[in-house]
């Protein structure tokens, strides 16, 4: 009986309409099945057109992927690195404040402020004029001595006397009326002056102001100098090394340095370096010892 009632119900409309409702409940839910988005996250990769760019309006910068479509990666890099065109990395400065001091690449102070690089300039010429003022001063001070000093002007106190030349034991005394031994030249000769023994390179200093008269070079003393000194005195130093900052008529302060002590000539080699002194008197030898003060 029941099989009877299933085979019956089978071939009637009313199947029919299950199988197709069915079928069309299958279909739908299909469809609904495939517009779901995959993943649990998925949802999040959804965007909103209504919402605003985050990065753009909190002011950000752009993210490592957000690169235009017209710059390359190795562009990007360039304007992140500051590279110039010959691959040269440009120093950058970086002020602490706008018209203010930074630093370069090298670590070297630099400025921006143009009322600080006035202020530099204004003092590098009042130095530069100060200096130029010193000398001109100077200059003109010398060209008043040089006006003042001359030979009928200069006058030699001999209660003052002269300063010593240099420091060193006196190798030939003055001798003028007597024969003392030579020992380079193995003879006794008389002494116009005193040898005094100095080391090779030693200061020679001007024993009393005056203005030089000459300058030579003589085969016993090398290279001689002449200063006169005023009221008919005048110094000859000899045995000295040759100096191009003196020329004759050049006024010379007492303890002036007129020079160095030069290897001996060949009148004084076993003697050994020395400065030959000499003072003249109306071109009369005088001792210079009686004149030398300490």
């Amino acid at each position: 009986m029941k099989k009877h009632s299933l085979a019956e119900f089978f071939k009637s409309k009313s199947f029919y309409v299950l199988l197709g409702v069915g079928a069309l409940a299958i279909i739908a839910i299909t469809v609904v099945s495939l517009n779901q988005p995959s993943g649990k996250g998925g949802g999040q990769n959804l965007a909103d057109l209504n919402e605003p760019n985050k990065n753009v309006a909190d002011g950000g910068s752009l993210g490592a992927t957000d690169i235009p479509d017209n710059t390359t990666p190795s562009d990007t890099a360039k304007n992140e690195t500051g590279s110039s065109t010959d691959g040269k990395q440009e120093a950058k400065v970086t002020p602490t404040e706008p018209g203010g001091t930074g630093k370069d690449l090298e670590g070297s102070e630099v400025t921006d402020d143009p009322n600080l690089k006035n202020a530099e300039a204004d003092k590098a010429n009042q130095t530069a004029a100060a200096d130029k003022g010193k000398k001109e001063e100077t200059a003109k001070a010398s060209d008043e001595t040089k006006q003042v000093l001359n030979p009928d002007t200069l006058y030699f106190d001999t209660e003052k006397g002269l300063s010593w030349p240099i420091n060193g034991d006196v190798l030939l005394n003055y001798s003028p009326d007597r024969v003392i031994y030579f020992k380079t030249l193995e003879q006794f000769r008389c002494n116009p002056a005193v040898v005094i023994q100095a080391k090779e390179g030693a200061e020679v200093t001007n024993a009393a102001t005056g203005i030089i008269t000459s300058i030579t070079k003589e085969d016993e003393t090398g290279v001689t100098v002449k200063v006169n000194i005023g009221s008919g005195y005048s110094l000859v130093y000899g045995q000295l090394e040759e100096n191009k900052d003196l020329k004759v008529g050049d006024v010379v302060e007492k303890g002036a340095v007129l020079g160095k002590v030069a290897k001996p000539t060949m009148y004084y080699s076993v003697e050994g370096s020395n400065l030959y002194f000499m003072v003249e008197k109306d071109s009369e030898t005088v001792d210079p010892t009686s004149l030398l003060k300490k």
